[in-house]
């Protein structure tokens, strides 16, 4: 298989068969295929951590209001 390759070059054949392309395209689906859920999941985890965070800031914040005011703010 690799001498007719390297026999097709030597003639003047230049680029990619068809079934190269296709085999290419294929791989790269199923690896978008794995990755976009993976990306999906990443994100929403990323968000519900950020909103824990500002949920407890908000708090501390509202803690250090009391103290001075001694009442919440409306």
């Amino acid at each position: 298989m690799l001498g007719f390759l390297n026999k097709m070059r030597k003639v003047g054949h230049k680029g990619f068969t068809l079934v190269e392309l296709m085999i290419v395209v294929a791989i790269i689906g199923i690896l978008a295929a794995i990755a976009i859920p993976q990306f999906a999941k990443y994100r929403s985890r990323a968000q519900n951590s950020a909103a824990v965070s500002d949920m407890r800031n908000i708090r501390t914040d509202l803690e250090g209001y009391y103290a001075e005011w001694m009442h919440y703010p409306y």
